[in-house]
């Protein structure tokens, strides 16, 4: 459904004016979500600075519990793609004593709807997200533009590559077969490593996340340098390390930590428009050519169904969240999420 979604929003581009619109006059914005939603909050950071304005990504329990307290002139984006977290709401609910600069990111039928809310796709059976992810880095983008332009500072240069996104992301979502190859090469029972550098770290994040929650298996996601500071030492042989490489500041290093992989003798996925460059990769995939900052939208797919294929390979359903799991379900029904 991916590529029709990202298409579908596209298109709309009264509501993505309407919530630039409601950002006006904001000279700071923050970005807030929860798990997928604060890993999307990370991928709009870098999309807003990137078209001149000042974001900073904030996990919504750390932005309601212990962030700064908002000012009038601040702006809010949250994300929430069933709009029921608790955090996420106290964070918006603070926000609003404070400013009126706010805008709700969410998928269509979730409580936060009417003005400022821009929606995204409809309501996922799973909790493991996927395509509301994908529908909220678009929005994000859209509205890096539309703030932008509103402001009357020009559009970021990498506004021309959205029409692209549609055809990007059937590509990605047609790269069944070669996760397939992937996945069947994975030692599951040990922890497989994702990493990445700038927009690029929320796509590791991602990565780990979707493995972990889909296929109950152990999984770690790594900003670029902070890897090799301590994580390195703890890959061994066979393992299977993701490396998220595009062109930008830190593929220089990417590709040298990708060789310290392959010396190593981890099993290394590239994944990435960059991921050509990795020498000694077992597997790539690196089938488009978006600006860095757009290409954590197509990068994420194949991570995604690399997450379900696992799922399937091990016998476990990927959508349960594990509450089909007597101890699981117990121990998350004592928690408000």
């Amino acid at each position: 459904s991916q590529p029709a979604l990202v298409e579908k929003l596209l298109a709309d581009r009264h509501s993505v004016a309407d919530a630039a619109a409601r950002l006006r006059g904001a000279e700071r914005i923050y970005i807030v979500g929860t798990g997928t939603s604060f890993h999307g909050a990370q991928v709009g950071e870098h999309l807003l600075r990137s078209a001149g304005v000042p974001a900073q990504a904030v996990p919504a329990f750390e932005f309601a519990q212990y962030g700064a307290r908002p000012e009038p002139e601040d702006g809010l984006i949250l994300i929430s793609h069933r709009g029921v977290k608790q955090f996420s709401a106290a964070a918006l609910d603070a926000f609003k004593e404070r400013s009126k600069n706010w805008v709700v990111i969410t998928g269509e039928g979730s409580p936060l709807q009417g003005a400022g809310a821009l929606t995204t796709a409809p309501q996922e059976v799973s909790s493991v997200h996927t395509a509301s992810h994908v529908g909220t880095m678009v929005r994000l983008a859209q509205l890096a533009v539309a703030i932008a332009r509103d402001r009357r500072q020009g559009v970021p240069m990498w506004e021309a590559a959205l029409p692209l996104l549609p055809e990007t992301v059937a590509a990605n979502v047609a790269t069944r077969p070669r996760c397939e190859e992937i996945v069947a090469r994975m030692t599951l029972d040990r922890p497989s490593h994702f990493i990445g550098g700038g927009p690029a770290w929320a796509t590791a994040s991602e990565g780990a996340l979707k493995l972990r929650e889909a296929a109950h298996v152990q999984a770690e996601g790594h900003e670029l340098e902070n890897f090799l500071h301590g994580p390195l030492i703890s890959v061994e042989p066979g393992q299977t390390v993701f490396v998220i490489a595009e062109p930008g500041p830190g593929l220089d290093r990417t590709v040298q930590i990708g060789r310290a992989l392959t010396a190593i003798g981890a099993n290394v996925v590239g994944i990435g428009s960059g991921s050509d460059q990795l020498d000694g990769a077992h597997s790539t995939i690196a089938n488009h050519r978006l600006p860095e900052v757009l290409a954590p939208i197509a990068n994420v797919i194949p991570l995604q169904w690399m997450a379900y294929l696992a799922s399937i390979r091990r016998g476990v359903d990927a959508d349960t969240f594990r509450r089909d799991d007597p101890p699981y379900a117990h121990a998350l029904g004592e928690i408000q999420l």
